[in-house]
């Protein structure tokens, strides 16, 4: 299976990443590969020498490549994964990421396996699907597909993919490191693999990425919310287990923790309203959205007053932060009910579930509401082009 894009809509052009794939296309063609004895002499010195390691060889190796097959396939997947993750990073944050990962990427395989000297970019392409995987888990990938005489192409969930790709490369690295590498890095792939899947997650924890209602550390969080609230259920809760005061060590141990939380949860719950409000009177809406997003991870049945969650709404939608911007319509939904135009909320939820999103059931229900409820015919008309269309992917 060979992946040749995905879904994801970039806010800028990946320069840095451009500039990486040409540097390791230039070089390949002006003779630096391993494709041809002379050449494989030529770039002795640059390859990883697990013998005598030195420090230019763990960031000269990752732009070289064995052979034509070898570059290609490397930088097939440098195109459709690194672009997105440039966007996210920056261009300067993303070429300091992608070196970081191949020199880890070089430790990882000298530390062991290191039998053999080894090139490629494989390493630090690992640690950026790896980075993919962590900030963009449900963003939808195209696969190509060979089956005997048969070329196919369908669309899948990065999060299974990318995460076949670092189960069967961890897989095949314990594999290696008994002896059976056969010629490929595998360890260097893992290693890859976890500091990129490392970095992004410290990354987004730590805020120093914007977070995203669908990044894996949200999904993360939201499970064990889920599977925590499903145990205390399963073991059935009993309001009335204390008659009268609790013990005295439980009852200053409870106040002491969860007030000093709730406090300060509500405090900044409190300031990121006043900051989006403030936001909005001055027409920011790009700062209001900002602002909002946080709050959402602060309080997480967060809704601003009708008009503001209605403009942020909108605001996400027009930057293309299309889940973010779901789920701002959906708040909108359950807390609005009366709201007048509801047609029209539901008209851009079926359009992003549809077109952005691929959930076509949701789409599906979304745009049907909007063809009852419309009454502008051009509206009408969309919802129901869109309508067929969602329609036709659930039927495939």
């Amino acid at each position: 299976m060979i992946p040749i894009r995905t879904d994801y809509r970039l806010n800028r052009i990946p320069w840095a990443n451009v500039a990486i794939i040409v540097a390791n296309v230039a070089l390949y063609f002006l003779g630096f590969n391993g494709a041809a004895p002379l050449n494989r002499l030529r770039i002795d010195a640059w390859m990883l020498q697990p013998d005598n390691p030195e420090l230019g060889q763990f960031f000269s190796s990752v732009f070289l490549h064995a052979n034509l097959a070898h570059l290609l396939g490397n930088m097939v997947f440098l195109w459709v994964f690194g672009n997105a993750v440039n966007d996210k990073f920056g261009h300067v944050g993303y070429a300091a990421f992608y070196l970081a990962g191949g020199v880890l990427a070089g430790v990882g395989y000298l530390l062991l396996s290191g039998r053999a000297p080894v090139l490629g970019a494989s390493g630090a392409i690992s640690a950026v699907t790896g980075a993919f995987l962590v900030l963009l888990p449900r963003t939808r990938v195209t696969l190509i597909a060979f089956f005997i005489y048969y070329i196919f192409p369908f669309e899948l969930s990065s999060i299974y993919f990318l995460a076949f790709q670092f189960v069967w490369n961890t897989f095949m690295s314990f594999g290696e490191v008994g002896g059976a590498g056969g010629g490929v890095a595998y360890v260097a792939h893992s290693s890859g693999y976890v500091f990129g899947i490392a970095i992004a997650a410290l990354l987004l924890v730590f805020r120093v990425l914007p977070r995203d209602p669908f990044d894996l550390v949200t999904m993360v969080r939201d499970y064990h919310r889920r599977t925590s609230y499903r145990r205390m259920v399963a073991q059935g809760y009993d309001p009335f287990r204390y008659v009268g005061r609790p013990p005295q060590a439980m009852r200053v141990a409870t106040r002491t923790v969860e007030s000093a939380s709730a406090e300060g949860q509500a405090s900044r719950e409190l300031e990121l309203r006043r900051e989006i409000s403030a936001a909005c009177e001055q027409h920011d809406l790009t700062g209001a959205s900002r602002r909002y997003l946080e709050l959402v991870q602060v309080a997480d049945g967060a809704v601003l007053p009708r008009t503001q969650q209605l403009d942020v709404a909108n605001q996400l939608m027009a930057d293309q932060q299309y889940p973010a911007a779901a789920d701002a319509y959906e708040r909108f939904l359950r807390h609005y009910g009366s709201y007048e135009h509801l047609g029209d909320i539901h008209l851009m939820l079926g359009i992003l579930y549809g077109r952005y999103l691929h959930q076509y059931d949701r789409a599906v229900q979304m745009l049907e509401r909007a063809v009852a409820e419309l009454t502008d015919e051009r509206k009408v008309q969309l919802a129901r082009n869109d309508l067929a269309a969602a329609q036709a992917r659930l039927d495939r």
